[in-house]
């Protein structure tokens, strides 16, 4: 019985999750065509999933592609306009250093993408499409 008891305690233990595992959502960047490719090359070099959204999740809050907890994609398709940006990046769980050599090496294999977000505590709610729009809106507005 002692043994049984050790076994018990043993198997009952609780290990606390690491956490979603670093991933960038992809928007326009098939991975058939060479950007796309290149981009998704540079992502698994750097051990980051690469994520590709389908026009009919874009109405999915930016944390379900993360894959937090508490965050579940829409009940109903997208049937909205489509993103103001043809192509865009979301960058999610990244360090500030990964972000950094995600940029770099993005340069480097001639891949950059004009239009990306890191996922904040702040956009993490909104819908992709929304979250698209505003950084679309933000570089209208810088140009």
């Amino acid at each position: 019985m002692a043994g049984r008891s050790k076994k018990k305690a043993a198997g009952s233990k609780k290990v606390k999750p690491s956490g979603p595992v670093p991933c960038a959502v992809l928007w326009g960047l098939d991975p058939s065509v060479e950007r796309g490719a290149a981009v998704r090359a540079v992502l698994k070099e750097m051990g980051v999933v690469a994520r590709t959204v389908l026009p009919e999740r874009l109405g999915d809050p930016a944390g379900a592609f993360a894959r937090l907890v508490g965050f579940r994609p829409s009940p109903l398709p997208y049937s909205g306009p489509a993103p103001a940006c043809e192509e865009f990046v979301l960058l999610c769980g990244l360090t500030d250093a990964q972000v950094n050599e995600f940029l770099a090496r993005s340069r480097e294999a001639g891949c950059s993408v004009g239009h990306k977000a890191l996922l904040t505590k702040v956009n993490r709610a909104w819908p992709l499409v929304r979250l698209m729009d505003a950084v679309a809106a933000e570089h209208a507005a810088n140009s």
